[in-house]
């Protein structure tokens, strides 16, 4: 596909400052991981930052996934949303399987949702779809309509081996379309970093379980696989949100753009203008923001649950 503007001339997306709000797009494989919940939390407990404007169940292929996956997201996303009392606030729509040519979009509801909502907006106020699983969806809205190239910004978790490859679970998913948000003119925002977003038992149970259902589903969630309650265990996608929330507790780089093969390996030839990437959050300060809206939105805990 022949894009235009021309990638080298795509623009650096800027964080606005915390007390900006923002119209956001959540596109979530909220049923394959743990983090989603966490993350999605985060950002309806977050009214002063974020404009949600809605939902898409993005895909997985994994043992929890495959073909059902979209169809679990839609409902895990719906799941989070009856437990902290917002059901029905907000469309939550299916995203795409994966695409199945480089240039072929994968259409769903999610993705015409995506499309349209960027185009109510503008180059001012554009439309952030935050990204965290396969890149499915946004990839396809670009390709259908290359109109919402400068209204849309895809902040996206990818995680990856930088600056060698382009390497993680997310770019499994949908490689077509991971590559396609690197080589596309479209503002792109890479959330490189957050395998250390850890959070043991104890923490978990003290600062999230007490407050209200939301609070103790995000907690229960995790008995129900033993890799949730593994202290080891990241709560990646938790950051991406955090960072928009407070751009001060990340580290950010305005970096050139590379190239990704298809064996995903980067090269840095200078064609693809340039991203911004974010290279580092702060743990303490990631988690802090989600107990404090937690405790602000469900008040004290009970004294029997303290």
């Amino acid at each position: 596909m022949n894009w235009s503007p021309d990638p080298r001339d795509r623009a650096v997306p800027r964080i606005p400052p915390a007390g900006e709000r923002l119209r956001v797009v959540i596109d979530s494989d909220a049923k394959n991981e743990i983090d989603d919940q966490w993350a999605i939390a985060l950002a309806i407990l977050s009214p002063e930052r974020f404009q949600v404007e809605g939902f898409v169940g993005a895909n997985y292929d994994n043992r929890r996934g495959g073909p059902e996956g979209v169809a679990l997201s839609v409902r895990e996303i719906e799941t989070v949303l009856e437990k902290a009392g917002m059901a029905g606030r907000w469309p939550v729509l299916r995203g795409s399987h994966p695409m199945q040519y480089q240039y072929a979009p994968s259409r769903s509801e999610g993705v015409d949702y995506i499309i349209e909502r960027a185009l109510a907006g503008s180059p001012e106020d554009p439309l952030w779809v935050v990204g965290l699983g396969a890149a499915t969806d946004m990839a396809s809205a670009l390709l259908l309509e290359p109109r919402i190239v400068d209204r849309v910004i895809a902040f996206w978790h990818l995680r990856t081996r930088w600056p060698e490859k382009c390497y993680n679970f997310n770019v499994f998913g949908d490689v077509r379309a991971a590559r396609l948000l690197y080589h596309s003119p479209l503002s792109f925002v890479l959330f490189d970093t957050g395998t250390y977003l850890r959070c043991p038992m104890g923490e978990s149970e003290h600062c999230v379980r007490p407050y209200g259902e939301l609070g103790r589903y995000l907690h229960e969630y995790r008995h129900r696989d033993p890799a949730f309650s593994d202290p080891r265990k990241g709560f990646f996608d938790l950051g991406d949100v955090a960072a928009l929330l407070d751009p001060d507790l990340a580290c950010w780089e305005e970096t050139p753009c590379p190239e990704v093969n298809w064996d995903l390996r980067y090269q840095f030839k200078g064609t693809l203008g340039s991203i911004l990437r974010c290279y580092h959050v702060d743990r303490d300060r990631t988690f802090a923001l989600l107990y404090d809206r937690l405790r602000a939105g469900y008040g004290k805990p009970a004294a029997s649950e303290a």
